[in-house]
């Protein structure tokens, strides 16, 4: 198959790649960074350089494709993220149709389910809405993974400094993880045998509460008096305003982990309940997460 890829050489469209390079398919990436280009021939796979908000790029980089892969990344300056879901979603719609591609592999999240309650989340329920109206009589499959490892790794200056890890979620509601290699295989799955209409997949490797993130820290870093301790919204909010986290999303982001404390977060992905994934977070504590701690 040909496969168009977006996301450039991140955590999942990298390691994605490189799945279905090694099944024998023709993998495209695209990347906004032009010094992306030979790392992405040294894959094996076809660089497309270009910027995701350019319609008439997609359309060419999509032409040919039997399958594309499709992700967003909100929150990098101070703009209305669900405005920017919004546009993103109605150039790739655009794209995807001019091209004629008929299998489209969304990279969503848990939370799509919900409304603008769920906070920084909300982008996704407006992505998902947008694709699944404007590409009528595409295969959309929504991947919907939970909450990455790596995000862990913000805690890192604290648990430095207090031996701590400060948040607003509950301490002992069980939450639930993922490595992003554990996406890659069910993301293959989804772009070369796609399931027939919109269907959405909720991806995920481990459930584990903060006091049991906490310990697993403690472990993997040697840290016997690690220790987890909830504060509230507000403080939440000036601690990463403090640390420079733009406006926007930081208010949408603890908006969400508030929701997730106070309500039901998890009923539509219990619901669903998918087989979690092999790597589990004692893995990540061990590896990536105590060499990053290290570094």
């Amino acid at each position: 198959m040909k496969i168009t890829l977006t996301g450039s050489l991140g955590h999942i469209s990298q390691p994605l790649a490189q799945a279905l390079i090694a099944a024998g398919h023709s993998v495209t990436i695209i990347s906004h960074n032009p010094d992306r280009a030979a790392a992405i021939t040294a894959l094996g796979a076809t660089p497309a350089i270009g910027s995701i908000q350019d319609e008439t790029f997609l359309t060419q980089a999509f032409t040919g494709a039997d399958a594309v892969y499709l992700m967003i990344t909100a929150g990098q300056d101070n703009s209305d993220i669900f405005e920017a879901g919004r546009q993103q979603a109605h150039i790739y719609a655009n794209a995807v149709k001019a091209a004629g591609v008929k299998q489209v592999v969304n990279l969503s999240s848990v939370g799509a389910n919900l409304g603008p309650e769920v906070g920084a989340l909300h982008i996704y329920n407006i992505i998902e809405g947008v694709l699944t109206q404007e590409l009528p009589g595409v295969n959309l499959t929504f991947l919907r993974p939970t909450g990455m490892f790596y995000n862990l790794l913000s805690n890192i200056p604290s648990i430095k400094r207090d031996h701590t890890i400060y948040t607003n979620s509950s301490l002992t509601k069980k939450n639930s993880w993922i490595a992003p290699a554990d996406i890659v295989p069910v993301a293959v799955n989804a772009l070369t045998a796609p399931t027939p209409g919109v269907t959405s997949q909720y991806v995920a490797s481990d459930e584990q509460s903060y006091t049991e993130v906490a310990a697993i820290l403690a472990e993997a870093l040697h840290l016997p008096d690690l220790k987890v301790v909830q504060i509230s919204d507000d403080t939440l909010l000036k601690n990463l305003l403090a640390a420079n986290m733009p406006e926007s999303f930081t208010r949408g982001y603890v908006k969400m982990t508030a929701y997730e404390r106070d309500h039901d977060f998890y009923a539509d992905y219990r619901a669903h309940q998918p087989i979690l994934g092999p790597t589990k977070l004692t893995d990540y504590a061990a590896g990536d997460f105590l060499t990053a701690y290290q570094n």
